[in-house]
């Protein structure tokens, strides 16, 4: 029932975008911005078929994955994956973050046909004209290995912090990070910020402004009925703790214009 009234939804979000006209040099509306993000989870599973990988995890197929990600999908992904490149911070919504809770619940067959068909109003385009079916698998390994990978390297990142010979992540980094999990992961559609966004949940312009530490955000993003009761928000649980102090960062420095 829930996919069915989403695909009714997406449908009619189209229709109206496709009335207002298709120009692309003014910023998408709430509509256009909430259909996106509907047409990751309704279509793809609509049309994607339940195949399996045909290659296997080795290392010299992820290897193979990785130059392909490199040539194709690193200008707007990032070389990690993380979308924190000038053009996919730019688009709208942002590019995806490849590592992120909302990629790693898709299949495996669902990834291979958005990477083959791509996904219209998302910035995604089809690249079944230019990378073969095969060497579509070999990137979806290499994809799966991502979070793996940023893992490792976050753990390298925090040594040599413990030693004070590098700063680790930056704070603009963070924020702008945070900024971009803010959109993907669909926080506007509950919540405003800087008067854009839904407002089933509360105003987010003011939130660096309330004195909660960012421990009481990170845990109100795990559990939070635990935190403000009777709260509808469901429970970000699957986030990375990176992720985490991201959205947490970036919230924190909501202050008002």
């Amino acid at each position: 029932m829930i996919k069915q009234w989403l695909r009714s939804r997406a449908l009619m979000g189209i229709l109206c975008v496709l009335l207002s006209g298709c120009s692309a040099d003014k910023q998408p509306s709430q509509l256009e911005t909430a259909v996106a993000n509907m047409v990751k989870d309704v279509v793809i599973p609509m049309q994607a078929q339940a195949l399996e990988n045909p290659v296997p995890a080795s290392e010299q197929v992820i290897q193979q994955g990785e130059e392909i990600f490199g040539q194709a999908c690193s200008i707007c992904h990032g070389a990690d994956g993380h979308a924190r490149t000038g053009l996919g911070r730019a688009m709208y919504p942002p590019a995806m973050d490849l590592t992120s809770p909302h990629v790693k619940s898709w299949t495996d067959s669902e990834l291979f046909w958005i990477i083959q068909n791509g996904i219209r109003l998302t910035g995604m385009p089809a690249w079944k004209s230019t990378i073969s079916e095969m060497n579509t698998w070999k990137l979806v390994r290499f994809i799966r290995e991502l979070p793996r990978m940023d893992a490792s390297k976050m753990e390298q990142a925090a040594s040599v912090d413990a030693d004070g010979a590098a700063e680790g992540v930056k704070e603009a980094d963070l924020i702008a990070y945070g900024r971009t999990l803010y959109r993907q992961e669909g926080c506007f559609m509950c919540h405003q910020l800087d008067g854009e966004g839904g407002t089933l949940g509360p105003d987010l312009t003011f939130q660096g402004s309330r004195g909660r530490t960012d421990d009481w955000l990170t845990g109100h993003f795990k559990d939070p009925p635990a935190y403000t009761e009777g709260s509808l928000m469901p429970a970000f649980e699957n986030l990375t703790e990176e992720q985490l102090r991201a959205l947490v960062a970036f919230l924190q420095k909501q202050k008002g214009n």
